[in-house]
């Protein structure tokens, strides 16, 4: 997922570091830092080997995958690196629908960041997909360099240039004009020294696609973002007037609050964007404060205690967080369209405080990972004006987290569980009990790690990591960046990035 392998190697094997991580919310002092979790008595998982798609490398961070799970009767696996595309329907086999290097390439788009040199975590060829609102119609989001064809400027824009200057490492002769425009990233970076950031665009498109052939590109919306290792968002979802749901990410470095982009309503970095793909070029801002969310989902049904609304859909989406919280998120979709939720990343505008799910934190530095930007203290729970999250966690000396890397919610076969989690370097799953309440939020719902099974009933002490040893034997390191999606029949399933193999996901007593 990252891109200095042996310096990235050596810092997440660092027991040290590991330590000085799990503690780095707490060295200003006033911080509580998210509760430590731990494993469920009672609660475990079942995990069954369902499927693969073809996997080009498995040596560790030089893959790029994700799942596109918003649809009725269909997943579709994405290889964002190589920018191909498997349609999947339960009971067969995937089926390769699009591959950048034999199928048509919409006109205008570059999908080569050749002189860039960013890794592969932050190559989307094929970014992200969303069902269609007309029959037959899926929507594609691919990442470009250059504009498609009839367009001379993006819809959604970064913020004007030189608007926002800034310096690298916490030092000041590390000056850039312009911190969505950094251009070359200097030695002092562990995580990315060399790369040429530049511009890139996440360009819309709608298809048609006929059994397994896709034809008919149509762009209709163009959002501009930094290329560089940093926050491009991606997560998506179709709602039910046809419009799009699209986290743009807050178009920044590691290591920053954000700054103030992301709580300006007039700005895109850091925002949910509603996009209407039948006014093309059209959207509006929905959300802010939203640092780098990669996966949303609709939830027909949530419990509304003490309120004579007994159902309603909301919007689920996940949040990476910088050192503090880890998130998952849920809104009203009618909020949507009555008025801009605040989910408090970046500096508010009235009080000049950066928020972290329940904490605020400082301004950081840019390029420092794992320890910028810290916690320096607890916000209310319920503070006005903030939406709060449905859970989060954080980096202990016992559970070396890195971000929070997908979620699955309201799934067939699960009991007690209301949503479950995953996360990037530990393979552990995790899950609360407890649904999300908009009335009477009382704080974040208590979450527990969850010891994982086969179907053998082994208990895997690493988690979806014991998996990665399964595909691929003794590789000496076994993180496998798995991604949690929703199976067409409501299941929960399990993707593997690092080895293209899915899994179905079913809670168990123990």
């Amino acid at each position: 997922m990252n891109f200095n392998k042996q310096a990235i190697i050596a810092l997440f094997l660092s027991t040290t570091f590991a330590q000085e991580q799990g503690n780095a919310f707490r060295k200003l002092g006033s911080c509580s830092g998210p509760d430590a979790l731990e494993f469920s008595e009672t609660i475990g998982m079942k995990v069954e080997k369902v499927g693969s798609i073809p996997t080009e490398t498995t040596l560790a961070w030089t893959y790029n995958m994700m799942v596109a799970d918003n649809f009725e009767d269909k997943v579709f696996f994405i290889d964002q690196l190589m920018g191909k595309i498997y349609k999947y329907v339960q009971g067969e086999d995937p089926v390769e629908i699009f591959d950048m290097a034999t199928s048509e390439i919409p006109a205008g788009l570059t999908l080569n960041f050749e002189g860039v040199g960013v890794g592969a975590g932050q190559t989307n060829f094929v970014h992200m997909m969303s069902d269609g609102f007309a029959d037959d119609t899926v929507y594609i989001v691919f990442s470009s360099t250059t504009l498609p064809e009839g367009y001379t400027e993006a819809d959604g824009k970064l913020p004007a240039e030189d608007e926002y200057p800034g310096y690298f490492c916490g030092n000041e002769t590390l000056s850039v004009s312009d911190l969505y425009r950094v251009g070359t990233i200097p030695d002092c970076v562990s995580n990315g020294p060399g790369i040429n950031a530049t511009t890139v665009y996440d360009v819309f498109y709608e298809y048609k696609l006929s059994g397994d052939t896709l034809s008919d590109p149509s762009a209709f919306f163009v959002q501009e973002n930094q290329l560089l290792p940093g926050h491009l968002g991606g997560g998506m979802v179709t709602t039910d007037d046809g419009k799009i749901l699209w986290s743009v990410g807050d178009c920044l470095m590691f290591g920053t609050n954000g700054h103030a982009a992301p709580q300006i309503d007039s700005e895109t970095c850091g925002k949910i964007l509603s996009i209407d793909p039948e006014n093309p070029g059209s959207y509006e801002v929905v959300a802010k404060g939203v640092r780098n969310s990669q996966q949303m989902r609709l939830v027909e049904t949530m419990p509304y205690p003490l309120s004579l609304v007994v159902s309603n859909k909301h919007l689920v989406f996940m949040d990476i967080g910088g050192v503090t919280a880890e998130e998952v998120n849920s809104m009203p979709l009618s909020d949507i369209s009555s008025k801009i939720t605040n989910f408090g990343w970046g500096v508010n505008e009235d009080d000049g405080i950066a928020r972290e799910g329940t904490f605020s934190v400082t301004t950081g530095d840019m390029g420092i990972l794992g320890t910028e930007p810290p916690c320096d203290g607890d916000r209310e729970i319920g503070e006005s004006g903030f939406a709060q999250p449905w859970i989060q966690f954080g980096r202990t000396a016992e559970d070396f987290f890195y971000a929070i890397s997908s979620f699955a919610v309201a799934c067939e076969g699960m009991d007690k569980l209301k949503l479950i989690w995953s996360e990037f370097n530990t393979g552990l799953i995790m899950g609360t009990t407890e649904d999300f309440c908009v009335d009477n939020y009382e704080g974040p719902s208590k979450g527990y790690k969850i010891k994982l099974y086969d179907d053998e009933g082994n208990y895997l002490e690493g988690g979806l990591n014991d998996l990665v040893m399964e595909e691929l034997g003794e590789v000496g390191y076994y993180r496998g960046d798995p991604r949690l999606f929703h199976y067409p029949d409501g299941t929960a399933g399990a993707f593997i990035e690092r080895t293209g193999v899915f899994y179905k996901l079913t809670e168990i007593e123990i």
